[in-house]
């Protein structure tokens, strides 16, 4: 199945459907407001993804921690100091670094949410522990098609 096929099938679910009368009173459906997306879109998506697995502060927090080991082979401090950026805002890190972010977040997004519902465990260290590998292990695909 193609993006295509896909689109017609999940549309109802992604984006919000108005319509409005014409002039003979019949109802018209509307083409629905987009936007652009941007890293804070997918940073978001991404995180709910996490919340919505039953992951916690930790769960988050651990699978950045993760996502910077593979992504960059270094740590989340050491790639801030490195490249000058300002913790805590991807927009100051080099566009390659915040591009890699973004399109891991988007894929790991994707993943997670195919996990719903399946991941538990008797605590919310094992909650997060799964959620963590899911990332890593969609970190380390990514990885493959980055330059570095």
């Amino acid at each position: 199945m193609g993006f295509l096929d896909w689109w017609k099938s999940e549309k109802e679910e992604v984006e919000e459907s108005a319509s409005q009368l014409d002039v003979l009173g019949q109802s018209q459906e509307l083409v629905p407001p987009r936007k652009r997306v941007d890293s804070a879109t997918v940073f978001k998506r991404f995180t709910k993804s996490v919340q919505d697995n039953g992951g916690d502060q930790t769960a988050y927090r651990e699978s950045i921690v993760e996502e910077t080991k593979e992504l960059f082979d270094c740590d989340v401090d050491e790639l801030y100091i490195q490249t000058g950026g300002k913790r805590g805002r991807r927009d100051t890190l080099p566009q390659p670094a915040q591009e890699a972010y973004m399109v891991n977040e988007s894929i790991s997004a994707n993943e997670l949410e195919r996990h719903i519902g399946t991941i538990g465990g008797d605590s919310q260290e094992e909650v997060n522990d799964q959620i963590k590998a899911v990332v890593r292990n969609q970190s380390k695909q990514t990885r493959r098609w980055l330059p570095w």
